[in-house]
């Protein structure tokens, strides 16, 4: 009996199955045990007839097997059609030694079968020439297939001096451990959010990362900047390192990692149909760079993530793989319509009938839906006349009123939401109707003749009384985890206020319907206060607050601090 070992990779399970195979007229072709002495027996069987391919589902993976007939060979396919090989489980007869290799979780990305054993429909190797093509005395004939697009790839060298191998290096700075625990952490912390990656798809990039695939390269970059941003946004400062888990403190070692992520994406060749994982890749750059306040930078990655995505092909991916590619879409739509408003950039995804749909059933995600019917409004005019483009026809009254009600209508008070998302969605949406009354004053709608509070020029201290109202109860690592967008957001909606109380005159008394307790002066206080609790507030935002206080309200600044509120 000849026997072919199966080693699941120690970045997957850390467990082993063992095929036998020894084919007669009654006896099992393949047997499958959990150990390698071949003592606990987990299933046997054999191929149906000749040439078909057997499929059994074990530990979420899917394990094929050809028979071609001689009694002995067993060959393991990825895929139902016996197209796809497993490398190195070609068991042809003459080799009974074991062979290690990389199984699990989802389908992984193979190397192309040569030209011959495609046409013959049969299993072939990595390796040219394959065994089968020596087997039959024709090595010079074993080609790869003629392809019409561009092929994948990796960097295998040679490297120049002093430069290890990229893949290597990545392997070495992102360890099965610093995986696991930040994808943990992802889901916990970031998924409400960016719900970018699943349980299911970090157990395929983990295959294909680990096998000798062409696409381990790009699968393992896309790891490593999701463990960036985890270190770098979504994890307390020293957390990993008491841990003993990674041997610098989380900030630092995250920035190593990003800077090796953006060294390898420098090294993927650029193609007309790029991949998932290269847009998941340049929105995870973004995204780091956005929490170290590069804008400049951070813009170049969410633009190419963008320029991707119009050139990406839903038709070409695995139907399993389209949901998350949906939701991909809309964090990149609502990513960019944000960093558009505050930067004053323009848009390039534009929805339209043949967006793709979201699917609204995961309650978990029922903030994200909200999120994205937020910004669902902000199209490009809007966005145009936030930059005082030269517009042949201005946005009208009855315009800007759609977009307010779709933005005041977007959040339910009784959709059950986690504290981040809370958090993220009632600063985004009273940040959203003050860009709305930023847009409303440029262009003369405002009037304090108005019966609608937002037409008036008092309504961002309306704005800011629900903003304090709204957050007070919310834990402050809520509000934090969101990185110095949000922060840039308060500020936004603060040195609203501080212009408003600079220029329009207030009653002795409280603005209609806010006696609360607080005047606009404590409210403007607290947003202060809560700023520099945030990132980049105490070195970047809270500064610039304090230069605007002092030159629009100088006789006010000293009672203004951010200092006063505990």
């Amino acid at each position: 009996m000849r026997a072919s070992t199966l080693f699941i990779a120690p970045l997957l399970a850390g467990i082993q199955l063992v095929a036998a195979g020894n084919c007669d007229a009654y006896s099992a072709c393949v047997t499958l045990y959990s150990d390698a002495g071949g003592n606990n027996q987990l299933l046997a069987y054999r191929p149906t007839c000749k040439g078909n391919c057997f499929v059994y589902d074990i530990q979420a993976a899917k394990l094929a097997t050809a028979f071609n007939g001689d009694g002995t060979d067993c060959i393991f396919y990825y895929d139902n059609n016996c197209q796809n090989p497993i490398p190195g489980h070609t068991h042809d007869g003459s080799n009974g030694a074991g062979v290690k290799h990389n199984f699990g979780g989802a389908r992984a990305q193979v190397p192309r079968a040569c030209q011959r054993c495609k046409t013959l429909r049969r299993g072939c190797s990595e390796f040219r020439p394959c065994r089968r093509c020596i087997d039959a005395g024709l090595s010079d004939q074993c080609i790869a297939q003629s392809v019409t697009g561009p092929m994948p790839w990796y960097p295998t060298g040679p490297f120049s001096a002093g430069m290890a191998n990229p893949l290597q290096k990545m392997m070495e700075l992102a360890p099965v451990a610093v995986i696991d625990h930040c994808a943990e952490r992802f889901f916990i912390r970031l998924y409400p959010t960016i719900p970018i990656l699943t349980q299911d798809y970090v157990s395929h990039l983990k295959v294909a990362a680990n096998s000798t695939s062409e696409w381990a390269f790009e699968a393992y970059c896309v790891l490593v900047a999701m463990c960036a941003q985890v270190l770098l946004q979504a994890e307390d400062p020293d957390d990993l390192f008491l841990q003993g888990i990674i041997p610098n403190k989380n900030a630092m070692y995250g920035q190593m990692m990003l800077d090796l992520a953006v060294t390898s994406h420098q090294m993927i060749p650029r193609n007309v149909k790029p991949t998932l994982n290269q847009c998941l890749l340049t929105f995870f750059l973004y995204a780091c760079h956005s929490r170290l306040s590069r804008h400049s930078q951070a813009f170049i990655f969410l633009r190419e993530a963008t320029t991707l995505f119009h050139l990406f092909r839903f038709d070409d991916l695995e139907s399993n793989f389209k949901p998350l590619a949906t939701q991909l879409f809309w964090v990149l739509v609502v990513s960019e319509r944000s960093h558009a408003i505050r930067y004053r950039r323009p848009l390039t995804l534009q929805v339209t009938n043949e967006t793709p749909k979201l699917s609204t059933t995961d309650s978990s995600l029922a903030g994200f839906y909200s999120l994205v019917d937020l910004f669902r409004p902000v199209d490009t005019s809007f966005v145009a006349s936030l930059n005082h483009e030269i517009l042949a026809t201005p946005p009208s009254l009855s315009s800007l009123e759609y977009v307010e009600t779709t933005i005041n209508t977007a959040v339910k008070a009784s959709i059950p939401l986690e504290d981040t998302q809370k958090a993220n969605l009632r600063i985004t949406q009273l940040w959203l109707r003050v860009i709305i009354w930023k847009l409303r004053l440029h262009l003369g709608y405002l009037s304090e003749a108005s019966n609608r509070r937002s037409l008036t020029y008092r309504y961002p201290i309306e704005v800011a009384k629900d903003l304090m109202l709204s957050t007070r109860d919310l834990p402050i690592d809520s509000i934090r985890i969101h990185g110095v967008g949000l922060t840039e957001k308060l500020y936004d909606i603060a040195s609203t206020v501080v212009d408003v109380l600079a220029r329009v005159p207030l009653a002795a008394e409280s603005p209609g319907g806010l006696a609360m307790g607080t005047s606009p002066e404590d409210d403007l206080s607290y947003i202060r206060h809560l700023i520099s609790r945030l990132p980049g507030g105490v070195d970047n935002y809270d500064p610039l607050l304090e230069k605007h206080l002092q030159q629009a309200l100088p006789s006010r600044e000293s009672s203004l601090g951010a200092s006063e509120l505990s």
